[in-house]
């Protein structure tokens, strides 16, 4: 199976200079800040009894090194928020740091975001913005929609951005990226999703969060993300492995009119993943898929045509046929075959990208047309 590659994709920020957040509380003032921010001037709230902010506190102060004392992330994020809106002294919000960082270790994208925030104000903390800037950024991919904002709020002011130096036009740009996505922009996950795939820009090579954004768009009506999130659903890349989830994607990008995706549910259809076998319907799929102009749909007619020729068609000894005639014969579409089979990862080889490539790329010197057309589809 084959995911749809965004060629050239880039997210750039917001030509205009993002507002600044505000946030305005209700009620009477207590010394937790909100993740928008709060002065460090802001003055204690009055005295505490012995409650659950009390006795966190306590746990805090008297864990060491652990202070989430071995509790989940989200319950110790709870504790640690309860603490700080009964904490009298900057000693007490640093015990409550500590737990939000810990609870951001573990992977609470919320405790990362009101982490970042006293690291980045310095409160109850020394102040370091390089620390809460990766926090908060940390949140914002996490999908706390409030930590872009903030992130993106505090880098468009020029002396912040001057501490961060010359990564902060990227990071401003990936925090927009993904405050778009998160408002509900499908072109953007896609993109964001395409971004973390391949590790390009400011964005690391993260297929869990690659897989987050394409099952964002795909639900905001992204055909390709659609498509993308069911190629990692199938191979179980950044995501669990789920072929009737992954069928169930292809089908909505191919309804969608994302042409790969009705050759992917094609594959699944011949092969029996996740939906019931039938090799009549997958050609139908596939010859839908090529006639939009879909190669990997395209191929896969091809191959199954070769098949009612004579070729075989058992699991391994068709990758090992077409292998052997792409090596010994130097012909051009057998050479095609051993990269589809590269890419779908059967007929007893493991899915591998590269070799699927380098494959197409000597079928398309020795003449495929198709394989050419993959080799220009596919980036570098």
């Amino acid at each position: 199976m084959l995911s749809v590659f965004g060629i050239g994709v880039s997210i750039g920020a917001s030509a205009c200079a993002p507002a600044a957040v505000v946030v305005t509380p209700s009620g009477s003032a207590t010394t937790t800040c909100p993740l928008g921010g709060c002065a460090r001037a802001a003055g204690a709230g009055g005295g505490r009894d012995a409650g659950p902010a009390g006795a966190s506190l306590f746990v805090c102060s008297s864990a060491g090194d652990a202070p989430c004392s071995g509790a989940a992330a989200a319950d110790c994020t709870e504790r640690a928020l309860t603490a700080w809106s009964e904490a009298t002294d900057d000693r007490e919000v640093a015990c409550v740091a500590r737990m939000l960082a810990e609870s951001c270790a573990l992977d609470d994208p919320r405790a990362c975001g009101f982490a970042g925030r006293l690291w980045l104000d310095g409160r109850g903390v020394a102040r370091d913005a390089r620390r809460g800037i990766e926090m908060l950024v940390h949140a914002c991919d996490g999908g706390v929609a409030m930590a872009c904002a903030v992130t993106a709020s505090w880098l468009g002011e020029a002396a912040h951005a001057a501490e961060l130096g010359s990564s902060a036009q990227d990071v401003l740009a990936r925090v927009e990226g993904q405050r778009t996505c998160l408002l509900g922009q499908a072109e953007a996950c896609f993109q964001i999703g395409i971004l973390f795939y391949y590790g390009r820009d400011s964005f690391p090579r993260d297929r869990a969060k690659s897989s987050r954004a394409f099952a964002r768009g795909c639900d905001l009506g992204d055909s390709r993300a659609c498509n993308n999130i069911g190629d990692a659903l199938a191979y179980g890349d950044g995501v669990g492995r789920d072929v009737e989830g992954a069928s169930g994607d292809f089908l909505k990008a191919c309804r969608l009119g994302e042409a790969l995706g009705c050759a992917n549910l094609g594959y699944m259809t011949e092969h029996g993943e996740g939906v019931a076998r039938d090799r009549i319907g997958a050609r139908v799929l596939y010859r839908e898929a090529c006639s939009a102009g879909d190669v990997y749909g395209c191929l896969h007619v091809d191959l199954l045509a070769a098949e009612d020729a004579g070729a075989p068609r058992a699991p391994g000894p068709a990758f090992a046929h077409w292998r052997q005639r792409c090596d010994a014969g130097h012909e051009a579409r057998a050479c095609a075959f051993v990269g589809v089979m590269y890419e779908d990862g059967r007929d007893g080889v493991d899915r591998d990208e590269t070799k699927s490539l380098e494959a197409m790329a000597r079928a398309c010197t020795l003449g495929d047309a198709r394989a050419c057309e993959w080799v220009r589809s596919h980036p570098d």
